[in-house]
């Protein structure tokens, strides 16, 4: 498509608070319209004294409720985690030698932190990713599916949220209606109070050290923390009144996992394809009953950035250079570091995949027929307290002591991977001979 057909859109931003009478600029006993949520009056006088003016725009905003369309962002988030641009994690491209099973305890860093170990071997061809060859000694089939389902979901969460509300504000925050024009205008709302602002939100989340992964190769001794819970990132929303809501859709890897589930929201062939998307939208039940989740320490605006607005307004041709740099730019704010190659890549593609999506559901009024509230569910490990496994860490102990021995020349040519598969044989000796004392003569 040529520019001429798909001239700059414009972004059209909401209402930020109540603050004056349209009519009459007093700051008391202020409401919105109750038709449209675009207008704030003191009282009917105002209102009715406005009405010629107002009427040529109100009636024609369809406003949508955060808590029916909040799923759209979550499966979004899904998609691009499953999206074949995303780089395979290396945990799935290696073959896991130890047993990072759900009752495994975790091990300690010598800084003090601590996670579940999750020792890597040989590489494995691509379609054994999840099988049996990938990680043999599972617990159950369940189990191991479980684990390559937090591996995929880890990683590039930033680019992600900063794509799915870049395709909110290209969509849904570009349209408008007026005299003559036979466009409606679509918001988010909560309840009856405009959404005023959304973004990006950082700092920590509650995670345990049992949730939290740690990745050993044995090929090059390299020890690599998985994804950090201090620094995380999640969508926030206010209204016009100032009340706060969140989705978080990062926590899956860290075993939080709160589903959404996907039907009705997506046709069959695509909801077979995703059944589930992990989402936490924290609303003003859960607000009054649940601890919070999450320490902030800043947050961004995306709704009301205008670099970010200006690198919208040609997304329907694709995004050029200067505005994929605007978009880096405003990740880098955020994160405090520069994108990578691979980031700015999934910024470009995750961003139009985004637009795409959301401008669909918008231009097709397929919202209309979404569920009045999502159905959830909650996908929990079996066992997890059942016989604890304290291999991991004596693993890692046992490896310390190897290396020291090592560097005094006490075992020769042996490898890292020698030493675990010496290891691992006395591990199920000692362990067998626990369980057969436990059971005791027949």
């Amino acid at each position: 498509m040529s520019k001429s057909e798909h001239p700059p859109r414009k972004v059209y931003l909401p209402l930020k608070d109540l603050d004056k009478c349209a009519v009459c600029d007093q700051s008391t006993n202020l409401r919105l319209c109750s038709s449209c949520g675009e207008r704030i009056y003191c009282s009917s006088e105002c209102q009715k004294q406005d009405w010629s003016a107002h009427k040529l725009a109100c009636g024609k905003t369809d406003r949508i409720d955060l808590g029916m369309f909040y799923p759209v962002l979550a499966i979004l988030v899904e998609q691009c985690h499953m999206h074949q641009e995303k780089p395979i994690h290396p945990a799935l491209r290696h073959a896991i030698v130890n047993k990072p099973n759900p009752n495994a305890v975790p091990f300690s860093f010598p800084d003090g932190s601590s996670a579940k170990l999750v020792v890597l071997g040989d590489e494995i061809p691509l379609n054994q990713m999840g099988s049996r060859n990938w990680w043999p000694s599972a617990a159950t089939d369940k189990v191991r599916g479980k684990l390559s389902r937090r591996f995929i979901r880890e990683g590039y969460l930033l680019p992600i949220l900063t794509s799915v509300c870049l395709g909110l504000l290209a969509e849904m925050y570009t349209t408008t209606s007026g005299s003559g024009s036979k466009e409606r205008r679509t918001r988010l709302r909560y309840n009856s109070q405009p959404i005023a602002d959304f973004g990006i939100a950082c700092g920590s989340a509650r995670v345990t050290s049992q949730d939290r992964f740690a990745y050993y190769y044995l090929c090059d001794e390299t020890l690599v923390k998985g994804q950090d819970p201090d620094d995380h990132y999640w969508l926030y929303f206010t209204t016009v009144r100032g009340q706060e809501f969140t989705l978080d859709c990062g926590m899956f890897t860290f075993n939080m996992c709160y589903m959404l589930v996907t039907q009705g929201y997506l046709s069959l062939e695509e909801s077979l394809a995703i059944p589930f998307a992990p989402a936490f939208f924290r609303d003003k039940i859960i607000q009054k009953n649940t601890p919070q989740l999450h320490r902030e320490r800043k947050r961004f605006s995306v709704l009301r950035d205008p670099t970010l607005q200006e690198a919208v307004v040609h997304t329907q041709e694709g995004l050029s250079p200067a505005n994929l740099s605007r978009i880096c730019a405003f990740v880098k704010r955020v994160s405090g570091r520069q994108c990578t190659q691979t980031e700015e890549h999934l910024l470009g593609t995750y961003t139009m995949h985004s637009c795409a999506k959301i401008g669909a559901v918008l231009t097709s009024g397929r919202w209309k027929q979404f569920p009045a509230a999502p159905m959830t569910a909650i996908e929990g490990d079996p066992g997890e307290l059942d016989d604890i496994d304290d291999s991991s860490q004596q693993w890692w102990d046992h490896l310390q002591k190897w290396k020291k021995l090592k560097k005094e020349g006490k075992f020769g040519d042996q490898t890292v991977r020698d030493a675990y598969l010496n290891w691992e044989r006395e591990y199920e000796k000692t362990s067998a001979t626990k369980k057969a004392n436990k059971k005791g003569p027949r």
